[in-house]
């Protein structure tokens, strides 16, 4: 280093090539936690990688640091003296910590949800109360998110300090000088922040030097975080002539005149087990070495009618409302966070209301996570039963709360049994359970009974599976248990722990099981069920005879046709169907910016279906008119 220091415009230079260092270390440290998710296309697609991180690197730096390249650029004296530069030493590491603390978040939260951190961050912490109890255990477990971005932090402190202004340069100081230096800096940095001298730099461009599905290698949180920010959730988009859009996906479901009503006037129990993915069940993986966590439900999937099922997100808020709106989430932020959320939208539970059926919620949770107790009294639900509502009931013991998220699973559906006996019939009941989510807890009754395995989701899965066996023991017992439909399906996905189940086809495996105590024999169809078709099947099932306007089809009970899935990944759209030709292998279609990838048919039913979801959403066209 130079001793005497260096002149003001190599100090800016060196802070900056600094500041993207750090950038381009995190960004090491983040792939370097989650390889078993990124699987790189060889050293061609490595490359272009490392190339896109200095693009985008560049444009983060350039749109951070804004504010501090200014203020030293500025041709004033003051630039030289020790106040002013504290002074912009803040505005300098503000940015620094922008970049290291969500790419840290994201080190471990990324395995959750194949996402890069957008604005939606600000509204989530708003919406989970036990933000702060979680804290300490996330800090626990996840380890490496804090420190590595400490690690280097400490480093770029070192390096910091030791980059010092040549207090001599102010002798050299005249304004005509400094002001054509400050139009050449400000030039630059504007070159910077677009990303090059081509177009404004977005962030599908990352796809440019990836695929979509390791573009999160490529961009970063920060830079997602700014963008989303002072941008819209969703964009009008006219991929298509309207009419043609319309033909190709009306994002429409007609109910009226079905001949699928096999179930009129019969109650619906609908299970949605958090992060239950069939990677963890052994009725949807037949090989002889295949490790199973659900002995219970697979028992049961001998008697009922198995999907491949999938889920619409990531995310236990995108799961919900796709289950009971039909509405799935291309969107970076959830439907219920956006600026739709005002949106005319019906749900199931409204229309099973209409046609003489008693709605509830229940999740164990605090009254009020994420929303749902108001996103549930929107779309129809007449009770909502939360923690709150258990702990009021007489049977209710301290040692049923886990401590963090809510009540244990096991008591929690005795609790649904007890209250839905005391409902009129037909009813639709719906839970959401607790249990098999992060910090994972086992009640202190049930230590030691379910093995550990290679992670700790797995033990909870098993004791969730047990819970669900208790609830089908004591359900039997009711006298509405026969006239009863049971569907069993997951929010979102588990952790992908194999190859297998870590790729466009895998991440969104859940299970969608359908249990008739009328009908106990056991089928499986290779059709891909989604969770938007849980509202327009259940509408026609019951034989409700409603129009309804959703983003998902009809299930015949008794038919093994095509289906098809649609999701948001990290800024890309993916269409997943079943073959044609063979039903049980499936076609994937990527769509990201002006990026497509497959056949032309599926590519021009995804961008119908963007267009119609994205137009529905701005124009708040989710109702029949």
């Amino acid at each position: 280093m130079n001793r005497k220091g260096h002149s003001i415009y190599t100090y800016i230079l060196l802070k900056l090539l600094l500041a993207l260092g750090v950038l381009l270390a995190v960004q090491l440290a983040f792939y370097l936690c989650n390889t078993h998710i990124f699987h790189l296309n060889g050293f061609g697609e490595a490359a272009s990688i490392v190339w896109g991180n200095i693009i985008f690197g560049m444009a983060t730096v350039g749109t951070l640091f804004a504010p501090w390249i200014v203020a030293m650029l500025l041709p004033l004296k003051a630039r030289w003296r020790r106040w002013y530069r504290i002074m912009a030493e803040v505005l300098y590491i503000l940015p620094i910590l922008l970049i290291l603390v969500p790419r840290g978040a994201n080190m471990a939260y990324y395995q959750y949800t194949y996402r890069l951190l957008s604005d939606e961050i600000f509204s989530y912490l708003g919406i989970s109360g036990q933000m702060g109890s979680l804290i300490p255990l996330f800090a626990v477990d996840y380890w490496f998110a804090w420190v590595v971005p400490v690690c280097i932090f400490i480093v770029f402190v070192i390096i910091d300090c030791r980059l010092r202004i040549n207090p001599n340069g102010i002798r050299r100081f005249n304004i005509p000088t400094g002001l054509f230096a400050m139009g050449v800096g400000l030039l630059l940095t504007w070159f910077m922040v677009r990303g090059g001298f081509g177009h404004f730099l977005r962030p599908a461009d990352a796809v440019h030097y990836a695929q979509p599905k390791n573009t999160a290698l490529v961009s970063n949180d920060a830079y997602n975080i700014l963008r989303t920010l002072f941008s819209p959730d969703l964009e009008e988009v006219s991929f298509l002539p309207a009419d043609e859009a319309e033909a190709l996906f009306p994002a429409m479901t007609y109910a009226s005149g079905s001949n699928d009503s096999t179930f009129v006037g019969r109650n619906v129990v609908l299970i949605v087990v958090e992060s239950l993915g069939q990677e963890f069940m052994g009725c949807y993986n037949t090989q002889a070495d295949a490790e199973t966590r659900t002995p219970f439900l697979d028992s049961l999937a001998r008697h009922s009618t198995l999907y491949d099922g999938r889920s619409n997100g990531k995310k236990s808020i995108e799961g919900i409302t796709a289950i009971n709106t039909g509405i799935p989430n291309l969107m970076s932020i959830p439907l219920t966070n956006s600026a739709y959320s005002s949106d005319d939208y019906t749900g199931l539970p409204g229309v099973l209301r209409r046609h003489g059926y008693e709605t509830a919620f229940f999740h164990g949770s605090y009254n009020g996570e994420m929303d749902f107790d108001k996103t549930c009294a929107k779309i129809g639900f007449q009770h909502y039963l939360g923690k709150n509502e258990y702990e009021a009931e007489p049977a209710a013991r301290p040692d049923d709360y886990d401590g963090v998220w809510g009540i244990f699973d096991e008591p929690f559906l005795q609790y649904m049994v007890r209250t839905v006996s005391t409902y009129s019939q037909p009813f639709f009941a719906e839970v959401f359970t607790v249990t098999s989510h992060h910090p994972f807890p086992i009640p202190d009754e049930h230590q030691g009974e379910f093995a550990e395995g290679r992670h700790p989701i797995l033990k909870c899965v098993e004791y969730t599976d047990y819970s669900l066996r208790r609830f089908f023991d004591e359900a039997r017992r009711q006298p509405w248990y026969q006239n009863t439909l049971f569907i069993i399906t997951g929010d979102h996905s588990g952790h992908g722990l194999t190859p297998e189940y870590n790729d466009y086809d895998g991440w969104y495996r859940i299970p969608m099981m359908v249990f008739d105590p009328q009908r106990p024999e056991g089928r499986r169809f290779s059709r891909i069920v989604q969770q938007t078709d849980l509202y327009p099947t259940l509408v026609d099932w019951l034989g409700c005879n409603e129009d309804l306007v959703g983003f998902g089809n009809r299930v015949s009970r008794d038919s093994d046709g095509p289906g098809w899935q649609v999701y948001y990944g990290n800024g890309y759209h993916v269409l997943v169907t079943n073959n044609a030709d063979t039903p049980s292998q499936h076609d994937i279609t990527v769509i990201m910016g002006d990026y497509a990838s497959g056949s032309e048919q599926n590519i021009r039913f995804l961008r119908a279906l963007i267009q119609q979801y994205n137009n529905r959403l701005i124009n708040n066209k989710l109702t029949l008119q």
